[in-house]
């Protein structure tokens, strides 16, 4: 289903586009794979360059499975070099204290440790499902896996989180 001026035409895709487009989606990605909040604005025009030097291998069908596997090679280039540099993660650092409703941050931080504990096909699927909002299909899809497995691994991820939130509270 064309979603870009380019694909109605039937014209190529630009990276115009597809920042517009997906940029959201892209940041959201990088972060949900830990680069860290200082260095998404960078990261992201890097997998914007990448896609830019790569736009001929997009079909145009699925720009967003396209832009995803992009975001997540870069993601996990950004962390092996933030390893060598021995840099630690912003994640790892105390934040400021959110005054004005402490146990609405107890809870977000209580989310984020549960969630980071799933092995990362669970966390991917779960993230692409319930956060980005993706149909099964467009998930199954943008892993390259069975439509079964991307549904296998989401119900594997709720009841691993449900299980974990229960005997953290």
């Amino acid at each position: 289903m064309p979603e870009t001026a380019s694909e109605l035409a039937g014209a190529p895709l630009t990276v115009e586009e597809l920042f517009s487009d997906y940029a959201g989606l892209v940041w959201r990605t990088l972060r949900h794979f830990g680069v860290a909040e200082a260095d998404l604005e960078d990261q992201t025009q890097e997998v914007f360059l990448v896609a830019h030097r790569r736009i001929a291998q997009c079909d145009g069908e699925r720009p967003p499975a396209w832009l995803y596997s992009i975001a997540r090679r870069t993601a996990s280039t950004y962390r092996r070099r933030s390893h060598r540099r021995h840099e630690e993660s912003v994640e790892s650092l105390p934040e400021s204290i959110d005054t004005r409703d402490p146990s609405a941050r107890a809870e977000m931080d209580l989310l984020n440790r549960v969630l980071y504990s799933l092995d990362e096909d669970k966390q991917i699927v779960f993230l692409l499902y319930e956060v980005e909002g993706m149909s099964m299909r467009e998930v199954a899809e943008t892993l390259k896996c069975p439509l079964q497995t991307a549904y296998t691994r989401l119900y594997a991820a709720r009841r691993e989180l449900t299980r974990a939130l229960g005997e953290e509270t």
